[in-house]
């Protein structure tokens, strides 16, 4: 599939991106450009002394000789354990007790996130996603997608897609994304590295998707994409509710992310972020 050109991220630092778009994620949420870039917002020499720090204490492991998930995460997924809610919570509470301790020695990737973020979210405030009653979410998730793991063309979106209406989270208008790339796979070309489609979901759009004919209704549609290449260091943002996909990973080191997931209305003061 031919990659055009006419939609592409826009690379910058804060000063940058803030002189372009005063308003950042609201270019964001009306597709104006399909990511913001930053690059080096966290050092790379920091990426790799985690990720050693993290095979020494047993968090992530080689797949392949234990017979558990070929994805390693490395936090709490709302995904994953919103259907029980006592036990989402339980496990948010691990999380946090873990990344507690868990950068000692290192700049906290986690903060970097979010004061980035809160550099652009103009006159908003940004906090990990709680409930009315002080339940904290998990305030973001390491990830490692290790051979043959990716995910194809989908959407993410609390409210659209989870429908899950009993979470905080839900209540807001327009939901995001931001990944900052911790560690590539070894492997050149497509593997792991993310593309994102000109295309926000709709009805039309989930029935190609559930039809498995996304990529053919991309093609007679004439649907943009991107690919967005990062190194250890470089991070992104993006709205999750276009719809997006990462290629399988290749080879025998895995593509460690770390991802947030976040959300926002215009008339809303908050911004809420989790995992």
């Amino acid at each position: 599939m031919k990659m055009l050109e006419t939609w592409p991220p826009f690379e910058g630092n804060i000063e940058e991106i803030r002189r372009k778009f005063p308003f950042p994620l609201v270019t964001l949420a009306q597709g104006e450009v399909p990511a913001l870039v930053l690059r080096g917002a966290y050092k790379p020499k920091h990426c790799s002394s985690l990720v050693e720090r993290f095979y020494e204490r047993g968090l992530l492991y080689n797949p392949h000789e234990t017979n558990r998930p070929h994805r390693v995460d490395i936090g709490t997924s709302f995904g994953k354990h919103w259907l029980d809610r006592e036990e989402f919570f339980s496990h948010s509470g691990q999380t946090h007790e873990l990344f507690s301790t868990l950068f000692e020695g290192y700049d906290d990737p986690i903060q970097t996130r979010y004061k980035t973020l809160a550099q652009l979210a103009t006159n908003k405030e940004v906090k990990t996603a709680c409930e009315p009653n002080g339940q904290l979410y998990g305030p973001a998730i390491f990830r490692a997608y290790y051979a043959g793991l990716g995910h194809g063309p989908h959407y993410d979106s609390v409210a659209k897609r989870t429908k899950a209406f009993d979470y905080q989270i839900s209540r807001f208008k327009h939901q995001f994304s931001g990944v900052l790339c911790v560690q590539n796979s070894d492997n050149e070309g497509e593997s792991g590295k993310p593309f994102l489609y000109n295309c926000p979901w709709n009805v039309t759009v989930q029935e190609q998707l559930n039809r498995r004919k996304f990529r053919q209704y991309v093609a007679k549609e004439g649907i943009e994409r991107v690919q967005v290449d990062l190194e250890p260091g470089d991070l992104y943002f993006f709205l999750s509710e276009n719809i997006h996909e990462v290629p399988p990973v290749i080879g025998e080191s895995p593509r460690v992310v770390l991802a947030i997931f976040f959300a926002m209305s215009l008339d809303d003061n908050e911004i809420y972020v989790w995992a």
